[in-house]
């Protein structure tokens, strides 16, 4: 999951980047993905918004803002459920996550990969559905797992390390299948619906950092 991320997000020449023309949009990007018969991806269009925020927090902190179960619902309303270690850090894991409406039912189940360094950390994320994960938890292999990423990348903004930087630079990918879009057509709606979910995140990270009593550590 988190290399279809990273191939999304790299600037490969098939990965046509375009500004976003919306007001408050300059520092945000959008890409269209046409996909028709290719491994590890839904079919149809979907579409991809990117932005970078700089916050004055050690990126250590914003990860762990982000997958603290404390503060995790200041930015999305979700529950874990199960997860797994994936590395040496106690912080890299693969979880499962139940996304919950106001009237606590369950509106989609994501499956998250988390995974830190002293150079970088990067969440993951993609809705799935349950018969897909029992597969996967009965045996089967989910390298081929049409999955739609989308998450952030923590970086430090200077040489000091992620403990030791002053600051963060967070990227944040959201990517969703649009039924409404072509590979000639782009709807403006479902670009409106993903820039406006992008921007509140990041609204929400920068409004947490700002105050210690958020961070979660």
């Amino acid at each position: 999951m988190m290399r279809k991320f990273w191939a999304n997000l790299s600037d490969l020449a098939e990965n046509i980047w375009r500004p976003v023309p919306l007001k408050g949009a300059e520092n945000v990007l959008a890409m269209i993905i046409n996909a028709e018969d290719e491994e590890g991806q839904p079919p149809g269009t979907s579409i991809v918004i990117a932005t970078t925020v700089w916050v004055l927090t050690s990126p250590r902190r914003v990860f762990d803002f982000l997958n603290n179960e404390g503060t995790r619902n200041r930015w999305r309303h979700v529950r874990e459920t199960g997860y797994i270690d994936n590395g040496c850090d106690h912080g890299n894991q693969v979880s499962i996550l139940e996304v919950k409406s106001t009237e606590d039912q369950i509106v989609v189940i994501l499956l998250q990969e988390i995974y830190t360094t002293l150079t970088g950390s990067y969440v993951t994320f993609a809705p799935v559905e349950a018969s897909t994960l029992d597969m996967i938890l009965n045996g089967g292999s989910p390298e081929n797992l049409p999955i739609l990423p989308s998450g952030f990348s923590i970086l430090p903004d200077g040489p000091k390390g992620n403990e030791g930087s002053t600051g963060s630079l967070v990227t944040m990918a959201f990517q969703i299948l649009d039924t409404a879009s072509s590979a000639t057509y782009v709807s403006p709606d479902s670009v409106a619906t993903t820039f406006k979910l992008v921007m509140e995140t990041a609204e929400c990270i920068k409004a947490a950092m700002l105050n210690p009593l958020n961070l979660g550590t």
